[in-house]
């Protein structure tokens, strides 16, 4: 067997790659094909709703775990075999009683109203999903915790099982519904969303809750609590970049943009998805090698790789855009995807790479840097969105989302080589 495919046989985080991304690629590709019957399912105006609604629980679910995720990884891998356990506990007790007030203050005594006017161009959009953007709030959270507590334990084969699941019950659940229930769709679809994913996660959950030691440690909530608020300062922040667009789209554009801006979302999140496998592969090693200039020399390497694997990537999903208005799959009302599909592919690729340099500010416990870049790109990339959505539409807004994407890649890179320098020089 030659030296080469020698070396690829035996590369750990290769083979765990291949391992998730066959699943995740299975996951994403099922979404992909599953597209154009969701789209004949719903009208525009109902698909763009949903998929709304979706965007604000996915983005504030990044706040109200209070970036303890990080500290669940980073705390369990350096904890003693016997303490793993008091560390999840302790982890998981602060964000349950951290989750009830905050959330508990924020929906008893209606803190959302004066933010409606700001999320939603009409308050009757959100009221009515109110109660289910709560409940989708709550799952966000601990379906990120339990995700990465497999991948602190790197129970590779529990991440794939969860995805594949979900997909599973979720698909199953979404097209019944879609099909039998009637009434408005994007509240059918999110309702059922959410059931099965309450579902899956009562399934998985018992491994979880096994694996801890109940026993509170103030210092571990502490020390927490110090890792993880940087990281929910920065989701913070990451609202008005990741978020801006959907926000200056749904004030100044109609719902038939938003719909084909979200298609062309999904698109660009297969490129996302792709590196979330890699990154659940490559994290828990990188955070165990001491070395820093091995991991330096490996994160180099993996840039290359992963920079020329993104552009095929997006090479062939567009070809494949155009195949499926070609041939209407996909109805042509959509066909002003295929003009702003390539931005947000090459935003999703500027980003992905900005999450494999950021790994840098876990392990050198410097995670308050992704606040201090959130707030430089916040305030370039706000009037960036602005400008873009009211001046020219879902397409000024894609190319804004390149622009903010590229500024921090350009960040973590300069601040990855400049502290690698200074340990390298001494």
């Amino acid at each position: 067997m030659p030296s080469i495919f020698r070396e690829l046989k035996n590369d750990v985080i290769l083979n765990r790659f291949a391992r998730i991304i066959g699943v995740d690629g299975f996951v994403k590709v099922s979404g992909f094909i599953l597209l154009p019957i969701y789209l004949k399912l719903m009208t525009q105006e109902e698909y763009a709703e949903f998929s709304y609604v979706m965007s604000v629980v996915s983005t504030f679910g990044l706040i109200f775990n209070f970036g303890l995720y990080v500290p669940q990884v980073k705390l369990y891998q350096d904890a003693d075999e016997k303490e793993k356990g008091s560390v999840l506990f302790t982890i998981n007790i602060t964000l349950l009683v951290m989750l009830v007030l905050v959330l508990g203050a924020f929906y008893i005594f209606n803190l959302d109203n004066s933010v409606i006017n700001l999320l939603f161009s009409s308050s009757e959009t959100y009221l009515r999903h109110r109660f289910l953007i709560l409940i989708g709030l709550v799952i966000s959270v601990f379906s990120c915790m339990l995700i990465y507590f497999y991948i602190a334990n790197e129970f590779i084969s529990k991440v794939q099982a969860y995805n594949v699941l979900r997909l599973l019950v979720g698909v199953s659940v979404a097209l019944f519904a879609l099909y039998c229930v009637s009434g408005n769709k994007a509240d059918v679809r999110m309702k059922s969303y959410l059931f099965s994913e309450i579902l899956v996660i009562l399934l998985f959950l018992r491994c979880y809750v096994k694996e801890m030691r109940f026993k509170f440690d103030i210092d571990i909530a502490m020390k927490s609590l110090q890792l993880g608020g940087p990281i929910m300062t920065s989701a913070i922040l990451g609202i008005f970049v990741n978020f801006s667009d959907k926000f200056f789209i749904e004030k100044y554009c109609s719902l038939t943009d938003m719909s084909v801006y979200y298609v062309s979302l999904t698109y660009g999140g297969i490129i996302t998805a792709v590196f979330a496998a890699f990154q659940n592969a490559w994290l828990p090693l990188f955070l165990k090698e001491r070395d820093v200039m091995t991991n330096f020399y490996e994160t180099k390497k993996m840039l290359k790789t992963l920079f020329i694997s993104f552009i095929f990537l997006s090479v062939v999903l567009w070809v494949m855009q155009y195949v499926f208005i070609l041939c209407r799959i996909i109805d042509e009302k959509y066909y002003r995807v295929l003009m702003i599909s390539p931005f947000q592919m090459i935003s999703s690729m500027f980003l992905s790479l900005s999450g494999l340099l950021s790994n840098y500010t876990i392990y050198w416990n410097m995670t308050y840097i992704t606040t201090v870049f959130g707030i430089i790109v916040s305030f370039i990339g706000v009037p960036l969105y602005f400008y873009g959505a009211k001046l020219y539409g879902i397409q000024g807004v894609s190319v804004a989302g390149v622009i903010a994407g590229f500024l921090y890649f350009s960040f973590y890179l300069l601040f990855v080589c400049s502290k690698i320098n200074i340990l390298a020089r001494r």
